[in-house]
């Protein structure tokens, strides 16, 4: 493993996969009086496609926060009520706010958990691989 956390793109202390400033065409969240309207103004009103925005980090990473939670499979906790093992799901999605003042701030840091019973349309995973020799390279030259 290189050490690198790729949600993060190499950088640390910041709250987006690009930096510490929100940019609203960089993710799909609420925007809007919620839950009654959602204004679009990132340019999509539910679940946008995959890669609907630009690759979020200098790894070429997409979709890293907003749109859908990415479900892990880091244990979070257990349902209080089933008993049943929450799994943790990160990033938020298209029905939480740029600050937190409902639902949930979509960020790098943010965290909750659900059992893997659960299911909704802003609940996703994603797939990836580990980086090569060649691609951490590739990432150390975009940085200079």
């Amino acid at each position: 493993s290189s050490g690198i956390n790729a949600e993060y793109g190499g950088m640390r202390d910041q709250l987006y996969p690009w930096g510490n400033a929100y940019e609203r065409k960089r993710m799909n969240i609420w925007q809007g009086k919620f839950p009654k309207e959602n204004k679009g103004k990132d340019g999509h009103i539910g679940v946008a496609p995959v890669k609907a925005f630009q690759a979020q980090n200098s790894f070429g990473l997409y979709d890293m926060i907003g749109n859908t939670w990415e479900w892990t499979s880091t244990v979070y906790g257990v349902d209080p009520q089933t008993k049943m093992p929450q799994y943790t799901l990160r990033g938020g999605s298209y029905v939480d706010s740029v600050d937190g003042k409902f639902n949930h701030k979509a960020d790098v840091t943010t965290r909750m958990g659900n059992t893997a019973d659960a299911g909704s349309d802003n609940i996703g995973f994603r797939c990836a691989r580990d980086a090569t020799s060649q691609d951490l390279e590739r990432h150390k030259k975009q940085e200079l």
